[in-house]
């Protein structure tokens, strides 16, 4: 709306330029031509504020869209903390359980020997040396 007034005010400002300046009146033909160049001038300005309204609700659509996106993301982030805090739990419990257990059968030989003989010497029965968990080719003299 701002643009259309100040649009006829340059085309009323130029007619009063024009008759200013020369002493002789206007022709009608010249009136006629500022009028016209006036009402392309409004019609151009109409035309971009229709464009970019229409923009702006492309716009508004995209950014609602994103803001559903970034919900949705949001949602994902919070129950992957929440299911690394419940491993982080199971994990230390199972950690904890399993320092209890090796403290314990170190403390009963015999049941150290049956629980060896229980598990036999397979691939699956891990090392024998708790200090052998913390070396990642453990295996390899099972496997060799």
């Amino acid at each position: 709306m701002m643009r259309v007034s100040a649009t006829v005010m340059a085309a009323v400002l130029l007619i009063a330029a024009t008759t200013t300046l020369a002493d002789e009146p206007l022709k009608p033909e010249q009136l006629k031509k500022a009028y016209d160049d006036a009402l392309v001038q409004l019609k151009a300005a109409q035309d971009r504020k229709a464009e970019l309204a229409k923009e702006n609700e492309a716009l508004g659509a995209k950014v609602e869209e994103l803001k559903k996106q970034l919900a949705a993301s949001q949602g994902q982030i919070e129950s992957m903390k929440r299911e690394i805090a419940d491993n982080d739990d199971r994990t230390f419990m199972l950690r904890s359980y399993h320092a209890a257990w090796q403290r314990f059968i170190r403390l009963y030989p015999e049941i150290m020997t049956r629980w060896n003989l229980y598990l036999g010497d397979s691939v699956l029965s891990g090392p024998r040396d708790p200090s052998d968990l913390f070396n990642p080719d453990w295996i390899a003299p099972l496997a060799g």
